[in-house]
C-alpha cells in the first residue's frame, strides 16, 4: 500500500492527526497532487484549522474542480464553514455547488441566509480610521433590527449584566409611553431602512414589566412588522395577555439549574417561578394556539455545565429550542476599563468558564480587521425616553448619542454612529461585532 493510500485509509478510520502528516509527507515531494490537496483539506476542515484547509482546497480545486469528486465536496466544505460561522467563505462554496447542481433544502436554506442584504450598502467610511470597511450579511438578523427598550430597567441584579455591576452608571430608568412607542414605529416604517425590519422590545430592561406590553406587541403586528421578545420570566402576571398577542419569538434567558446555582448568577431570582411560567407558556401558546417561537438561551458557568441535560430535557418537553452558550460579561464600558488597566477583574469573571483576559484575546486574533461592526451597520437601538444609544453593548450616558430618534433621519443617526470616538477604542480591543478572518482561524469553533 502506498503512503498516499494508507493517508486515506487512515482518514477514514478518523485517525486524522496521522492521516494529515502522511499527506503532508506525500504533498512535500510532488507539486501536483490535486486529489490528496483535496483529502488533506477536507481533513483540517474537520479539524477546525480553517487557516490550512482553505488554501489547500482553493488549490485542489483550481488545478482540477472538474473532478466529479467535487460534487459532493464543495456543499460539505460550503456547509462545515457555515456551521464555523466563516459566512462570507461558506457563501463562496456553495455557490460553486449550486452552478453544478440544484442545491438540496439545506444548501437552499443556507444560500438564502448567506447572501448579501438588499438593504446594506457594500462597505462604509470609517471617519475615525480614516478608511472603508467592508460590511457583511449580518448575523443577528435577516433585517435590519430597532432594539427599542420599552423598560428601561429590570427587575434582576445579575452579575455579568450592567443592571447588576454598573451601578454608578448614569442612566434613566422608566416606561416608554405608548404613544411616544408608536410615533416611533411610524417613523420607522416610514423610513423604510429595510424591507420589513424586526423590532427587539428590550436591550437592557426586562420588557415583561411594561404594564402595556401586549398593546406594544399588537403596534408593532399592525404595521407588519415582527415583534421579537427576551425576558428573565421572573414576573407574575402578564403571561396570559402576552401570548394571546402572540409575539413573533421569545428568548428566555436561563442560568443555573438549581436554586443555589441560579440566585448566584441570576440575582434576586426565583427557579421555581421561572420554571412555573415556562410551563405557563406552553400552556397559554397551546390554548390560544399562538405561533410564538420560544427558546431558552441557556448561559453556561463553571459549575453548571452538568446541568445542561436537564435543562435540555425540559426544553425539549415544552416544545422550546435549547440553545446553549458560554456566559459572558457586559458591557462594553466596564470590559474597555478592565482590559486597559483601569479596573480590577469582576469578582463574576472567577464564575465563568473562561474570563474575558482568556477569551477576548481569542477572539481578537481571529477577527478580521477589514470589515465594519454590525452593532453599527445593522441596528438602531433606541432608550425608554426615546434617546439612541449607540449601540446595545454600551450602558452609560457618554455613549449615548445625544439624539432624539424621532427628531433625527436616519442617515443622521449613521453618521453620529461613525463619528463616535468609543466605537475606536472598542475596535482597537477587538470588542466590536464583526466576522472571523479565515486565515486567522486554527482551532475549532470558540465563543
Amino acid at each position: 500500500m502506498s503512503d498516499a493510500d494508507r493517508a486515506m485509509d487512515l482518514q477514514r478510520q478518523g485517525r486524522l492527526d496521522e492521516a494529515g502528516a502522511l499527506y503532508e509527507r506525500v504533498l512535500a515531494g510532488s507539486g501536483f497532487q490535486p486529489a490528496l490537496r483535496h483529502n488533506l483539506g477536507l481533513l483540517r476542515l474537520e479539524q477546525g484549522r480553517i487557516s490550512e484547509a482553505l488554501p489547500l482546497l482553493e488549490r485542489a480545486h483550481a488545478e482540477d474542480g472538474r473532478h466529479p469528486q467535487w460534487a459532493q465536496s464543495l456543499p460539505l466544505v460550503g456547509m462545515r464553514l457555515y456551521e464555523h460561522g466563516l459566512w462570507e467563505s461558506a457563501l463562496v462554496w456553495l455557490e460553486r455547488s449550486s452552478a453544478l447542481a440544484a442545491p438540496d433544502a439545506a444548501v437552499a436554506q443556507a444560500l438564502a441566509r448567506l447572501r448579501p442584504r438588499p438593504h446594506l450598502a457594500p462597505e462604509a467610511w470609517d471617519k475615525l480610521q480614516q478608511r472603508s470597511l467592508l460590511r457583511y450579511t449580518p448575523r443577528e438578523s435577516e433585517s435590519y433590527v430597532y432594539a427599542i427598550d420599552v423598560v428601561g430597567t429590570c427587575n434582576l441584579r445579575c452579575p455579568t449584566c450592567p443592571v447588576g455591576n454598573f451601578a454608578a452608571a448614569d442612566r434613566p430608568k422608566g416606561f416608554m409611553e405608548v404613544e411616544r412607542f408608536e410615533r416611533i414605529l411610524d417613523k420607522i416604517v416610514a423610513e423604510r431602512v429595510a424591507e420589513r425590519p424586526q423590532i427587539w422590545l428590550y436591550n437592557w430592561g426586562e420588557p415583561l414589566l411594561h404594564p402595556e406590553l401586549p398593546t406594544l406587541v399588537r403596534a408593532v403586528q399592525a404595521r407588519g412588522l415582527t415583534v421579537h421578545l427576551s425576558s428573565n420570566l421572573n414576573v407574575e402576571r402578564g403571561i396570559p395577555e402576552l401570548i394571546r398577542a402572540n409575539p413573533d419569538e421569545l428568548k428566555v434567558s436561563l442560568s443555573g439549574f438549581t436554586p443555589e446555582t441560579y440566585s448566584r448568577t441570576h440575582v434576586r431570582g426565583d427557579l421555581h417561578l421561572v420554571r412555573a411560567n415556562l410551563y405557563l407558556l406552553r400552556h397559554w401558546i397551546d390554548k390560544a394556539r399562538a405561533t410564538t417561537r420560544v427558546w431558552v438561551g441557556h448561559h453556561l458557568y463553571k459549575d453548571t455545565q452538568e446541568q445542561v441535560p436537564a435543562v435540555r430535557a425540559l426544553c425539549d418537553e415544552l416544545r422550546f429550542e435549547h440553545r446553549p452558550i458560554a456566559a459572558f460579561f457586559q458591557p462594553l464600558e466596564r470590559l474597555v476599563d478592565h482590559l486597559g488597566g483601569r479596573a480590577p477583574p469582576d469578582p463574576v469573571h472567577e464564575l465563568l468558564i473562561e474570563p474575558p483576559s482568556v477569551y477576548l484575546p481569542r477572539i481578537k486574533a481571529s477577527r478580521s480587521t477589514e470589515h465594519d461592526c454590525e452593532l453599527r451597520f445593522n441596528q438602531t437601538v433606541i432608550n425608554h425616553d426615546g434617546s439612541v444609544a449607540l449601540c446595545c453593548s454600551v450602558y452609560d450616558k457618554p455613549n449615548m448619542l445625544g439624539i432624539d430618534f424621532l427628531s433625527t433621519p436616519h442617515a443622521e443617526l449613521e453618521r453620529a454612529k461613525y463619528r463616535h470616538s468609543f466605537c475606536g477604542t472598542c475596535m482597537s480591543h477587538g470588542l466590536h461585532y464583526s466576522v472571523q478572518d479565515p486565515a486567522r482561524v486554527t482551532g475549532p469553533p470558540g465563543r
